[in-house]
């Protein structure tokens, strides 16, 4: 019916210039006498040109209710599978072009980084943390004896597994969230409950977008680039800023935990308090997350080892009056407002090296101590740049 529709307005339209124009020629053939029916051809043609504009509105919406649905959705392209090979390179290249909008290839490469190649090793590693040490000793068991479980059951390894591996990391700035996020992507991957040994990091701020809707797109393409391994989201307190950007991010989050539950294992982490709130906003959240790992603030002690590691890292040594000079900075750092534990340390190296640097150049340090840092290097008071 529609096609006859459409034929029966195209011929009004093709009927409109040529009855004008007949009944003029046999009015100029007929002149003086112009006979009646070439006034009926003239007017009849002269009405349907004026009801062109609403026959084309009728035609263009009688075109669309057979090219389309009631959904808007082109008929005969609701699935992509049956898609031409052409049609569905063009839909890939706009689903491309729409991602390189919300956030760029490059971006997404930048934030994927490998996990521990030898999680024991790198684990044991760590500078102090007995308690985290503790628990992801108690978590690599579980995942072990998991798996174990599967091969005795001969089931596919990881397929139901992966939804109680989804984690909460606690604790202060510098405390080594990020790095024991690493080195438990490398747990998960050695126990088969990922695919491949990446961590995809990011911060919560990062998940927003202008709108809502590229927010719940941005979050979702990220997730989908962490499939395989681990999304590490630092900082994911940020998604609680009242707004509804964030709102939509943890809408989206939670939505991926539970329908591709097999596919990534999530891990957000953040300062205590505020992270306690984000998992209170919630109760999709609470429900999801079987694992909290709390990061106690390192001691003086420890923070003297590490800055040891990190000074070695550099090609230096310390010297017992450096170390002595550190460990009174330290201790003053640790009461600031900013500070920062690992964080804090490293940047109080960087400026014992600078001193160091300069001492070397004016002559005050020998060349027997260019790869040592001593007493004069390492200043005992904090300095206005790291706060009080």
């Amino acid at each position: 019916m529609k096609y006859i529709r459409n034929v029966c307005l195209l011929i009004l339209f093709v009927a409109s210039p040529l009855l004008m124009i007949g009944g003029v020629l046999l009015a100029l053939y007929r002149y003086p006498e112009i006979p009646f029916y070439a006034w009926i051809m003239m007017g009849i043609g002269f009405s349907l040109k004026i009801a062109n504009k609403p026959l084309e509105r009728a035609f263009n919406r009688n075109m669309e209710s057979m090219e389309y649905d009631e959904y808007g959705r082109r008929k005969g392209m609701e699935d992509y599978s049956s898609m031409s090979r052409k049609e569905r390179l063009q839909v890939d290249k706009q689903k491309l072009a729409e991602m390189e909008r919300i956030v760029s290839s490059s971006a997404l490469k930048r934030m994927q980084h490998p996990g521990a190649k030898d999680p024991d090793g790198a684990m044991n590693g760590l500078v102090g943390m007995e308690p985290v040490k503790k628990q992801m000793k108690m978590m690599a068991a579980r995942m072990e004896y998991d798996r174990e479980n599967q091969k005795k059951k001969k089931k596919k390894a990881g397929s139901d597994t992966a939804s109680s591996r989804h984690m909460m990391f606690f604790g202060s700035p510098g405390t080594g969230k990020t790095t024991v996020a690493r080195i438990m992507t490398g747990f998960l991957y050695k126990n088969k409950f990922i695919k491949e040994n990446k961590c995809l990091e990011t911060d919560g701020n990062f998940l927003k977008a202008s709108t809502t809707a590229d927010t719940a797109a941005k979050t979702e393409i990220v997730v989908r680039q962490a499939f395989g391994g681990v999304l590490f989201i630092d900082e994911a307190y940020a998604l609680l800023s009242g707004d509804a950007a964030g709102e939509a991010a943890i809408a989206t989050l939670i939505k991926q935990m539970e329908d591709n539950r097999d596919k990534f294992v999530l891990i957000l982490a953040g300062y205590t308090d505020e992270m306690n709130r984000l998992i209170n906003s919630n109760p999709g959240f609470a429900s999801r997350f079987k694992d909290y790992v709390r990061f106690p603030d390192y001691t003086v002690d420890e923070m003297c080892d590490i800055f040891s590691y990190m000074v070695n890292q550099k090609g230096l040594c310390v010297d017992g009056e450096a170390m002595e000079h550190f460990r009174i900075r330290i201790a003053k750092e640790k009461k600031g407002k900013h500070f920062g534990n690992a964080r804090t340390v490293r940047n109080v190296m960087e400026e014992c090296i600078d001193h160091h640097a300069v001492h070397i150049k004016d002559g005050e340090l020998s060349g027997a101590d260019r790869y040592k840092l001593v007493g004069m290097d390492v200043s005992e008071n904090v300095s206005e740049y790291f706060g009080k």
